[in-house]
Parts: structure tokens; C-alpha cells; sequence
């Protein structure tokens, strides 16, 4: 008895919050094309060059920081381990 309703209330859970995700996508998905329609039309194509430029600034910011992230890791491992040999 216990195990059937413990999967039936893990099945509602999953169900629900499989909602709730789809339902924050949309009202995501929604905020964001109305932002930017509402921008195109108040400012023109300077908007959306800002919108180009700022994405692909994010874009190479967000990488060079993980691979420099990345490296400075395997700087940190490399002279950690000739320490311990010291």
C-alpha cells in the first residue's frame, strides 16, 4: 500500500513541476519576444544591433572566462602536484 501510493505522488510531482517548467518557458519565451518587438519599435535598428552586439560579447566573454577558468585549474593541479613531490 505504502509503495503504490508513494509512486503515485511521485508520479503527480514529476507531472506538475513538468508543467510549471513548460509554463515559466512560456511566459519566458513571451517576455522576451515582446521586449524585443516593443524595443524594435520605439528605437529601430539600433535595438537590435545592441541585442547582436551585446550577444556576442556574452558569447566570448562567457568562454574565454571558462577556459580561463579551465586553465587556471590545471595551473593550480600542475604546481600542487610538484609541490607534493618537493
Amino acid at each position: 500500500m505504502f509503495n503504490t501510493k508513494t509512486k503515485h505522488i511521485t508520479k503527480k510531482t514529476v507531472e506538475y513541476t513538468g508543467h510549471l517548467i513548460k509554463s515559466i518557458f512560456l511566459v519566458l519565451v513571451a517576455y522576451i519576444s515582446i521586449v524585443t518587438f516593443w524595443g524594435y519599435i520605439s528605437q529601430g535598428d539600433v535595438f537590435l544591433a545592441n541585442i547582436a552586439t551585446l550577444s556576442v560579447g556574452g558569447f566570448w566573454a562567457f568562454f574565454f572566462g571558462y577556459f580561463g577558468w579551465r586553465l587556471g585549474q590545471s595551473l593550480e593541479q600542475y604546481f600542487n602536484s610538484i609541490r607534493k613531490k618537493l
